[in-house]
Formats: C-alpha cells, sequence, structure tokens
C-alpha cells in the first residue's frame, strides 16, 4: 500500500465529496496552514495586487463552477466579492428552472460559508512566513496578493452576509430535478444524502449518462476505499472512469496519469502511458499537472530541458492568473522547482528550455486560459 499513499499525497484528491445532513447547513472547513518558512521573509514591499487578485478569483470560481453553463457576468460579480449581485442573478433563472443556476446556487451557499467560517492568519503573519529564497518580484507579488485575498475576504463576508439565499427552494428544486433524472443535479444532491446505498446508486445513475462529475466522484471515492482497506472490489474500474471524466475534466486526466504510473488500480505500474494523460492535462493548464511533474514517475520520462521547459509554461500561467486562489502556493512550488531544474546548467542550456517553453506557449497557451477561465474578469 505504500505506492498507493504516495498518490493520494501526489495528486491531492479534491474530488471527494464529503456527506452533510442537509444543504442549509454544509460542513465547515479548516484551512491548511499557511507554508512554513525557516526564516522569516525581510523587507517585502508588497506590489498591489488588486486586479490581479479578481483574476485570480475568476478563475477560482469558474474551476469551481466547472461544468455547469453560468454566465460570465456571475463569475465576475463573484470575483469581485459580490455575492449579492451573482446570488440574484442566479436565482432569477433558476426560479425559472434552469437546474445549472440552481446548483451554482448550491455550490456559492457553500462558499459563503467556508469563507465565513475560515480561520485564515493575517495577512503580515502569512508575508512574514514567505520562504526567504522566494525572488524580490516574486515575494512582492506573493505579498501583494496575500493583502488583496485579505480585503477581498472581507468584503465576501459582509456581501454573503447580506445575500438572501432561499435554503427551501433551492433545496427543493435540487430534489425535483435529481428525481427528474438530471445528472448533474443527483451528483450535487449525492454529497447530502446520508445513506451511502442511496448515495451510491445517484451517483452511478448519473455516471451511467456519461457525466463527467459522477464519474470522476465514484472514481476517487473507489480509490480512497482500496486504499482505506475497506473494499479490493471494482478496483479495475479506477482506470475506466477517470478515463471517461477525463474526456472533460481535467483534474481526472492527471488523477488518471498519477494512478497510471503508480499503478493504484491492480493494473501494472506504466509511467509511459501515463505519461500522454498527464501532458495533455498540462496543456489544458491544470494546476496539479505540474507539480506531478515534477514528482511523480511519468514526469522523470522527460528530459531536464523539456521538464524545465513545461515549468516555464506552468509558472507563465500561473503569473497570467490561471491557478485559482491557490496563487501564492502555487509560486512558491514553481520557484523551487525552476530552481532545482536550472541549478549548474549553462546558458546554452537554459536558452533551450526557454524556447521550449515559448513554442508551448504558442501551441496551448491560449487553449490552457480558456479552460482555466483566467480571461473572464479581463473580458468583462
Amino acid at each position: 500500500m505504500r505506492r498507493q499513499t504516495r498518490f493520494v499525497a501526489g495528486t491531492l484528491l479534491v474530488g471527494v465529496l464529503s456527506a452533510a445532513s442537509a444543504i442549509e447547513a454544509p460542513p465547515q472547513t479548516t484551512p491548511a496552514p499557511p507554508p512554513q518558512a525557516a526564516a522569516p521573509q525581510t523587507q517585502i514591499v508588497p506590489t498591489d495586487e488588486s486586479a490581479f487578485n479578481q483574476v485570480l478569483q475568476g478563475s477560482a470560481h469558474y474551476r469551481n463552477l466547472t461544468g455547469l453553463k453560468i454566465p460570465p457576468d456571475v463569475i465576475r460579480a463573484l470575483a469581485r466579492g459580490d455575492a449579492v449581485a451573482a446570488i440574484g442573478m442566479l436565482s432569477k433563472q433558476a426560479a425559472t428552472g434552469s437546474n445549472d443556476e440552481n446548483i451554482a446556487l448550491v455550490r456559492i451557499q457553500h462558499w459563503c460559508n467556508r469563507i465565513s467560517n475560515a480561520r485564515v492568519a493575517d495577512a503580515k503573519t502569512q508575508i512574514a512566513q514567505l520562504p526567504p529564497a522566494l525572488s524580490p518580484q516574486r515575494a512582492a507579488r506573493a505579498a501583494g496578493v496575500i493583502i488583496a485575498d485579505e480585503k477581498y475576504r472581507q468584503t465576501v463576508r459582509e456581501s454573503c452576509g447580506r445575500a438572501q439565499f432561499d435554503f427551501q427552494a433551492i433545496e427543493g428544486r435540487l430534489r425535483q430535478a435529481a428525481e427528474a433524472g438530471d445528472p448533474a443535479s443527483a451528483t450535487e444532491l449525492a454529497q447530502f444524502t446520508r445513506d451511502p446505498a442511496r448515495r451510491q446508486a445517484m451517483l452511478q445513475g448519473a455516471a451511467d449518462k456519461g457525466f463527467a462529475p459522477a464519474q470522476y466522484v465514484l472514481a476517487t471515492g473507489l480509490l480512497m476505499a482500496v486504499q482505506r482497506g475497506d473494499t479490493t472490489e471494482n478496483v479495475s474500474s479506477i482506470r475506466l472512469l477517470l478515463k471517461q471524466a477525463g474526456r472533460s475534466l481535467n483534474k481526472a486526466k492527471i488523477d488518471l496519469a498519477n494512478c497510471m504510473a503508480l499503478g493504484c488500480d491492480g493494473h501494472p505500474a506504466d509511467s509511459a502511458a501515463a505519461a500522454a494523460f498527464g501532458m495533455d492535462a498540462a496543456r489544458d493548464g491544470e494546476p496539479g499537472a505540474f507539480l506531478s511533474m515534477a514528482r511523480m514517475p511519468w514526469g522523470a520520462r522527460m528530459n531536464r530541458s523539456q521538464a524545465l521547459a513545461w515549468q516555464y509554461f506552468g509558472d507563465r500561467l500561473s503569473e497570467a492568473g490561471c491557478v485559482g486562489d491557490s496563487y501564492v502556493l502555487t509560486t512558491i512550488n514553481f520557484d523551487q522547482s525552476i530552481r532545482v531544474l536550472e541549478q549548474r546548467q549553462d546558458a546554452k542550456f537554459l536558452e533551450q528550455a526557454r524556447a521550449q517553453a515559448e513554442d508551448l506557449w504558442r501551441d496551448n497557451g491560449e487553449r490552457a486560459k480558456r479552460e482555466q477561465g483566467c480571461g473572464i474578469v479581463n473580458a468583462g
């Protein structure tokens, strides 16, 4: 089970949904503590990243609402922290029978709950914990994002406090749509169902209709059950479900790549086949692909200049605001991986890697930005 445990740590699976008793009482989550530094960063002069943070938040909300046809104006309102406006727009459409808008209301209500209950260190403390190895430019921008995010969270808390959630209507519509056979509503409702058998049946029904998020939840749920030792049945279906989900979900592609590379599903490890899925996820700009590329066996199949080129590509996406609200941690990861790959390399090698990165950007940059929703705010 050691190799399987590495898989969970390496992929950082985010699709497994936890059960809750009711939609209006979503689970509270405790944020991960800020990264610990060996020594505090000093003399950081933060830049003003208020506008950039809106781009990051737009990407985060776009990713959170993946699979739903939500008007861009809603995402822009959320990126500004204007929950009242976003909920108002969604509620009008949901009341006319739009299932996607109704599901979005459920997710935004949970987001409001998380923001309101999160215990995050103040900006000054977080800035002091930035790694001292960060370049002054990176540290200044990271600090600016931390400050902008603190203001954003305060705006969100105030706006969410004023927002009018019609919990009864939202839940009633969700249940009605799920019972009518809407796979998206059934998948959303499944996470609030205490009966494991009923939850499984709802997800399986949605998956049988080809709904990728349901396929992904089934795959990751089975994987976790296998790793906990709860079951050894249907292990081989993990790969099939991830392949099916990966047709439209980038995060499923990278989980599939990592699973195949380690042989997590009863099949022999196959890093060569895994690389194809991992690279495809990277082309789509999936943030987890670049971290996996640096740490997982399928990424080791690349030569050093290729690996560095991909890290340059991912870092450029990050600096374009395509990694959502994980920008600070992502910046630290890219800074570390790039420094390791650049270490003891001559100018010719670095020039070659940068040229390869430019080719990657030319061929995949616009596609990746669309996939990650980092152009929505500026497009408005």
